[in-house]
């Protein structure tokens, strides 16, 4: 069984990695805001950010084997 902290750094790393990949991938992060003012990605940035956070993911569960 997995630590819970490590899971937990691993999650929030993975997180600012696909972030920081937004923005250096030449397309940039689009937002979109909501009527009570909250913003988030738009439909096609937050599935690219899926896919970095998922490839991320992926390596560091590899990395542990």
């Amino acid at each position: 069984m997995q630590n819970k902290t490590m899971v937990s750094n691993n999650v929030e790393f993975a997180c600012d990695l696909a972030d920081q990949m937004l923005e250096l991938d030449g397309w940039g992060a689009e937002w979109a805001d909501d009527g009570d003012g909250n913003q988030s990605y738009s439909p096609e940035t937050q599935d690219r950010f899926e896919q970095y956070y998922s490839a991320i993911m992926e390596a560091l569960d590899n990395a542990k084997d």
